[in-house]
């Protein structure tokens, strides 16, 4: 059993030789009624194993504590197919570098272990784990793969999203990636700043139309290109455009104001490309399927136009009211100071993002 977990450790991806998995990196084989885990998990989600505090775990004191290692990773991981949860069949813990003895110390454990489901198929798999809760220094991601034949499907999971649910079926997924949609969408301060630098350069029903549809069509485009993989953009380039993109819609706002409103949209949709690469992004680290990466894509994309709807009637209506409030002489100003404010924000974003 030992060489067959090791077998499958060999097929599951993990790019580094030197090391038997790579930091933050994942993967799970699904075999009939059997998942075999190959695992990182960081020491500093481990508790009473560091006998000398030093951040590392060494072979001796792997060796000394395997029993209280294996009842910590219980507690850290759980396997569930279709509801119920796996039984460990086998398990190994490992040092990262096998070869040199480990005695220097590492600063992940890596767990190989075997989960069966007796008398039952594993069907759709959740995957729940608590290494971002147990310590604030421990790692703050895991990039999880999980295969099943010749089907694979991918999941970030992090400390906001510490579980998923892998090969659920497609209106569950549905489901699942329009709720996630709605909130990617809503707790983006970069897409909604510039909805809002948007919204204010103009006025009338039809201008916000106009430049709400140009943006949704344009984000929708390469949010599905870049998902079904026909685009690819790195973070370290998108995001630093995107926040420019605000920079550059603020200044045409204060130095065309309203005479630019024709040329807009098309400004609008330019810059929605970019916007809709890094929505892609948070959708890539949800987990596409290859058996339900349509639906997946559908839900996310309904998720992420009902939730910027959603901001679009709120931005509108406060809008509204302090045009209310105000006295007509001041009117003007409103623009003027969103878009200021928004091209300072966005030029510290745009500094942040170029530097990191």
């Amino acid at each position: 059993m030992r060489r067959l977990l090791i077998l499958v450790l060999c097929l599951l991806c993990l790019p580094a030789r030197a090391h038997l998995a790579a930091a933050g990196q994942g993967a799970i084989r699904i075999v009939g009624d059997s998942a075999f885990v190959v695992l990182p998990v960081p020491v500093a989600a481990l508790h009473g194993v560091d006998d000398n505090h030093d951040g590392l775990l060494s072979l001796s004191e792997l060796q000394a504590h395997r029993e209280l290692l294996s009842m910590e990773v219980t507690a850290l991981l759980s396997l569930r197919s279709d509801g119920q949860l796996g039984r460990v069949a086998f398990e190994d813990l490992l040092l990262s570098h096998p070869g040199d003895g480990g005695q220097q110390g590492e600063d992940q454990l890596i767990v190989m272990r075997r989960y069966v489901w007796d008398g039952a198929q594993v069907g759709a798999l959740e995957v729940a784990t608590r290494i971002f809760h147990a310590d604030a220094s421990a790692r703050t991601q895991l990039a999880l793969r999980v295969l099943r034949n010749e089907d694979s499907e991918g999941a970030l999971l992090t400390r906001e999203r510490p579980q998923h649910v892998f090969y659920q079926g497609a209106w569950p997924a549905l489901r699942a990636f329009l709720a996630a949609g709605a909130e990617h969408i809503l707790i983006g301060p970069d897409h909604l700043l510039f909805l809002l630098t948007v919204l204010v350069a103009g006025a009338g029903w039809r201008y916000w139309l106009t430049v709400i549809t140009s943006f949704t069509l344009a984000h929708s485009l390469s949010l599905a290109a870049a998902a079904l993989g026909w685009v690819a953009a790195p973070p370290r380039i998108v995001e630093p455009l995107i926040a420019l993109s605000i920079v550059l819609l603020a200044l045409d706002n204060l130095w065309r104001g309203q005479r630019a409103q024709q040329q807009r949209p098309w400004l609008v949709f330019g810059c929605g490309l970019l916007h809709g690469l890094g929505i892609a992004g948070g959708l890539i680290e949800l987990g596409l399927a290859d058996h339900n990466r349509l639906a997946s894509l559908a839900g996310f994309n309904l998720g992420v136009e009902l939730g910027q709807l959603a901001f679009v009637g709120a931005a509108l209506l406060v809008l509204a009211g302090l045009r209310r409030l105000l006295a007509v002489r001041w009117h003007p100003l409103l623009p003027r100071m969103t878009s200021l404010a928004a091209a300072v924000v966005g030029s510290v974003w745009l500094v942040q993002r170029v530097l990191a």
